[in-house]
C-alpha cells in the first residue's frame, strides 16, 4: 500500500508530465520539499489578457479529477523514481520499485535478491513515436530493455520480421551475457512506447554479486543444495548453535530430502510456538511439498530424520561424535515441532490426507515409546500429543454425516461451508441419456468418473459390457467435455446450464444442448431484486462468499493449476464451487438487466451498481467484479440510450470498477486496492489462479536435477495473500448471518441465468 504522501507525490508528478504546472526553475521531476512550483495555464491565460474570472470546476467535476490523479499517480510516482540515480533512491522508494518488479514477467523467474538489486538501478527510457529504432543487428550491446508499454518488432537480415514482443517481454539479455554483438534489429511498433532499462555494466555487476552471494553444498562432487545469503532474513530464521547463526541464506534449489533437512535444522527450533507469523522458508516448504515431494514421501523422510545416527549433511554441522542423548533429542524435538507447523498452516485440511492422519498417530507411539527410555522427552509427549488430541477433534469433524452438496445443479441448502466438503458428501445429480430420458443419482463427492458409469450401467442394467460408457457434459452453447476416467468430484466442475450424460462413444457426436439450456425467457427475480434493498442483498452475497472462501484451501488452488490429475484423491471442490458462484453472478447480473421490462431496466441497472458499491464497501471483491463484468457484457454495455439515462455520478462510480479491471501492467489498478484493504476480504479468485498458472507455467519445477525453489517461494506468497484474505473469517459467521432476510438468502442461492 502506497504511503499518503507517495500518492500525492504521484498526483503532483502528473500535473507535471502533462503540463499543468511546472518548476521555477524547470526542474522535471517533482519534489516533496521547500520548492516552487506554478501553474502553467494561469500564466498562459494572463500571457493572453484575459480579464475573465476562471470558472470553477462542479463537485463532480473535481471528484473526476481526483479520481483520475489517484488512479495515474502511481504510475508517475514510478517513472519519477526511476528517473533518479542509484544513490538518490531512498529506501521507501527502492522497496516501492521492488513490489513493481514483482508484477513484471520477464523478471518472474528472478530471485528475490536480484530483484532488489535490480530495484537499484533500473532506469526508464520512453520513445513517443512508431517506427523509432533501439539498436540494429550488429550493434554494441548496452542495455537490456524491458517492455513496460507497448509492442516491439524483431527483425533479421534475410528474413524480415521474425516476431513480435508485448508488454512484460524483454530483449537484448543474451548479448550482453555473451559478450556479442545485437543479434537483430528492434523496432517500435506502437506510439509512446515505454521501457525499463538496465545498463550493462550495472547488469554484470548484478551477476558477479548473484554468484558471489551464492552457497553451493555438494553431495558425491554434484549439487544437493543451492543456497542465497539475504542481508535481513524475515520471520524467526535464525537458528542458535553455539555462537553461530546459520540461517543468513534463503534456499533457491535442492533435492528435496536436502531441502527438508535445511528447514529442520535452520528454522524450527527458531521458530516460537506462540509467534504471530511464521518463518517464510517453513511456510513456503509446508505449502508446496506436494509439488515435488508427496506427503508418504516426507513422512517416510521425517521418520528416518527421527531415529538417525548422524548429524547433518550440512558440512558447517557435520562432527565426528556419536549422538549423545541431548543431540537424540534435538532431532525428535524437531520433528515433532515441524508436524506441529505442518498441522498449524494446514488446520483441518491436514486431517484430509489419510497419510498424515496416520504419521501423527506413528509419531505418537514411537515419542511415547522414547519417553520411556530417553530423558528430556516430556515436552516433546507433550507435543505430540496436543497434536493428536487435534487429530481426534478432526476425526469427529470427518466423521459427520453426509450433506447434499448441489441439489440438481443448485447450491444446496445443506452445503457444508463454511465447512469443507468431505469425501463422503454428496450431490443429487440428474443424469441424461442419449434418447433424452434421464434419472436422479446421488453420487459422492469421491467417486470416480468410471465408478458413475458402473453406476448408472448397473441402475440401467446395460447389458453391454463389450462398449464403455462415458461420461459427457454437454454445455448450453453445444460444447462437449469428456470426462477422464480417474476426474472425481463431477458435479462440481460443471458449467452454469450444462447437462450430464452416460452415453457409448460412438453416440456423443449426437448430443445437442436442449432447449431449457437456454436460460429463461422472462426475469424471474425481478420483484425481489425491486423490494430487496441493495445493501441487503450485497450483504447476503458477502455472507454466501465468504462461507464458500473459508471452506477453501489453499491447496485447492495448487491442484487446480498444476492439474487435478497429478494430485489424485484430492477434491478441489470448494474451489470448484467458488469459481462457480463467480460465472453464476455475472450471468445473473447480465441476465436480469436484459430480461428487465422496458420500463424497469433502467431500475435494474441502477440497483446491481448500487450492490457494487456495497459490495466493494463489504471488501467483496469477488461480487464487485463479477457484477462489474455482468455489465460490461457487449449485450448490456451496447445499450447506449439506456446508459445516457443513468446519474452521472452512478456512471461515473462504474467507470472507476471498470479500470480496475484493467489488466495493463499486470492488473497493478486491481493490486493498488488490494493493497489499501485490511482482511478480511474476498479475493478477485480468477485473478489469483492466473497468478499462479503464470507462475507455474512460466518456471520449471525443476532443472539439473534439483527443485527449483525460486518457483516455491513465488507460489506461496500468492497462498499466503489468498490466507490473509479469509483467515479473519474464522469463527465469524454466526456473527455476519445475523441479520436475516429468508427472500435475499433464496435469491442469491437460486439464481436462473442465460450463460452464452
Amino acid at each position: 500500500m502506497l504511503p499518503i504522501l507517495f500518492k500525492i507525490t504521484g498526483m503532483w508528478q502528473v500535473l507535471l508530465e502533462h503540463n499543468m504546472i511546472c518548476h521555477v526553475t524547470n526542474e522535471h521531476q517533482f519534489v516533496d520539499k521547500q520548492t516552487y512550483y506554478r501553474w502553467i495555464i494561469r500564466d498562459e491565460s494572463r500571457q493572453r489578457g484575459s480579464t475573465k474570472r476562471p470558472l470553477l470546476p462542479s463537485a463532480d467535476e473535481l471528484t473526476s479529477a481526483i479520481f483520475f490523479l489517484n488512479t495515474v499517480g502511481p504510475d508517475a510516482l514510478f517513472r519519477m523514481i526511476l528517473h533518479k540515480s542509484s544513490h538518490e533512491r531512498t529506501p521507501e522508494e527502492l522497496e516501492l520499485v521492488y513490489e513493481e518488479l514483482l508484477h513484471v514477467k520477464a523478471l518472474s523467474h528472478l530471485s528475490t535478491m536480484v530483484k532488489r538489486e535490480l530495484a537499484t538501478v533500473i532506469s526508464f527510457e520512453q520513445h513517443y513515436h512508431a517506427g523509432t529504432v533501439l539498436f540494429h543487428q550488429g550493434d554494441q550491446a548496452k542495455r537490456w530493455y524491458i517492455i513496460l508499454k507497448g509492442s516491439v518488432d524483431v527483425s533479421i537480415h534475410g528474413k524480415g520480421i521474425v516476431c513480435s514482443l508485448q508488454e512484460g517481454d524483454d530483449f537484448g539479455k543474451l548479448a550482453l551475457v555473451n559478450e556479442a554483438p545485437r543479434a537483430a534489429t528492434i523496432t517500435l511498433r506502437d506510439d509512446d512506447a515505454q521501457f525499463l532499462v538496465v545498463d550493462k555494466q550495472d547488469f554484470n555487476r548484478i551477476l558477479r554479486d548473484v554468484e558471489a552471494n551464492t552457497v553451493r553444498l555438494k553431495e558425491h562432487g554434484t549439487d544437493a543444495l543451492v543456497l542465497e545469503r539475504i542481508s535481513e532474513p524475515k520471520g524467526a530464521a535464525i537458528e542458535h548453535s553455539g555462537s553461530r547463526a546459520l540461517s543468513c541464506y534463503s534456499v533457491m534449489a535442492g533435492l528435496p530430502e536436502k531441502i527438508i533437512e535445511y528447514v529442520l535444522e535452520t528454522r524450527v527450533d527458531a521458530q516460537p510456538d506462540d509467534a504471530q507469523e511464521m518463518d517464510t522458508l517453513l511456510e513456503d516448504f509446508i505449502l508446496t511439498h506436494l509439488i515435488y515431494m508427496s506427503t508418504n514421501v516426507l513422512c517416510n523422510y521425517l521418520k528416518t530424520y527421527y531415529i538417525r545416527n548422524t548429524t547433518s549433511a550440512d558440512p558447517r554441522l557435520v562432527t565426528t561424535n556419536e549422538l549423545d542423548n541431548e543431540q537424540k533429542v534435538t532431532s525428535k524435538r524437531r520433528v515433532v515441532a515441524f508436524l506441529s507447523f505442518w498441522v498449524r498452516t494446514l488446520g483441518l485440511h491436514f486431517f484430509f490426507d489419510p497419510v498424515a492422519n496416520s504419521f501423527v498417530e506413528e509419531l505418537y507411539c514411537c515419542v511415547l515409546e522414547d519417553s520411556r527410555t530417553l530423558p528430556g522427552m516430556n515436552l516433546i509427549l507433550a507435543k505430540i500429543s496436543s497434536i493428536r488430541n487435534q487429530r481426534e477433534s478432526a476425526q469427529r469433524s470427518l466423521a459427520r454425516h453426509p450433506t447434499v452438496v448441489i441439489e440438481c445443479g443448485v447450491l444446496s441448502t445443506m452445503a457444508p461451508a463454511p465447512n469443507p466438503i468431505l469425501p463422503s458428501d454428496t450431490c443429487n445429480q440428474i443424469i441424461h441419456l442419449s434418447d433424452t430420458t434421464s434419472f436422479a443419482m446421488s453420487i459422492r463427492m469421491d467417486k470416480s468418473t468410471r465408478e458413475i458409469c458402473e453406476l448408472a450401467s448397473a441402475r440401467l442394467r446395460y447389458t453391454q459390457s463389450d462398449k464403455a460408457l462415458c461420461l459427457v457434459e454437454v454445455k448450453s452453447n453445444g460444447e462437449k467435455i469428456i470426462f477422464s476416467l480417474i476426474e472425481i468430484s463431477i458435479s462440481t466442475m460443471l458449467g452454469l446450464n450444462s447437462k450430464l450424460y452416460v452415453v457409448y462413444r460412438d453416440e456423443i457426436d449426437s448430443l445437442q444442448p436442449q432447449l431449457d439450456q437456454n436460460g429463461p425467457v422472462e426475469s424471474v427475480h425481478a420483484s425481489i431484486l425491486e423490494f430487496v434493498s441493495s445493501s441487503e442483498l450485497a450483504h447476503q452475497l458477502f455472507i454466501l462468499h465468504a462461507q464458500l472462501l473459508e471452506a477453501t484451501d489453499e491447496i485447492e488452488l495448487i491442484t487446480q493449476v498444476i492439474g487435478r490429475e497429478a494430485f489424485p484423491g484430492r477434491l478441489p471442490s470448494n474451489l470448484d464451487l467458488l469459481m462457480r458462484r463467480f460465472n453464476e453472478v455475472q450471468c445473473w447480473v447480465t441476465t436480469e438487466v436484459l430480461l428487465s421490462l422496458p420500463a424497469k431496466r433502467i431500475n435494474t441497472l441502477k440497483k446491481f451498481i448500487k450492490i457494487a458499491i456495497h459490495a466493494k464497501e463489504n471488501r467483496d471483491l469477488m461480487s464487485l467484479f463479477a457484477i462489474t463484468l455482468g455489465l460490461s457484457n457487449i449485450a448490456v454495455s451496447r445499450l447506449s440510450s439506456l446508459w445516457e439515462k443513468i446519474p452521472t455520478k452512478l456512471r461515473r462510480q462504474f467507470a472507476e470498477f471498470e479500470s480496475l479491471l484493467d489488466p495493463s501492467r499486470n492488473h497493478r489498478s486491481y493490486r493498488a486496492l488490494v493493497a489499501k484493504l485490511t482482511a478480511p476480504c474476498i479475493p478477485f479468485i480468477p485473478l489469483l489462479l492466473k497468478d499462479l498458472t503464470f507462475i507455474h507455467e512460466g518456471n520449471k519445477t525443476n532443472y539439473n536435477g534439483l527443485v527449483n525453489f525460486e518457483k516455491m517461494h513465488m507460489i506461496s506468497n500468492v497462498l499466503r495473500n489468498f490466507r490473509m484474505c479469509k483467515a479473519p473469517f474464522a469463527g465469524a459467521h454466526s456473527d455476519m448471518s445475523s441479520r436475516r432476510n429468508t427472500d435475499s438468502q433464496n435469491l442469491i442461492r437460486n439464481f436462473r441465468v442465460k450463460n452464452d
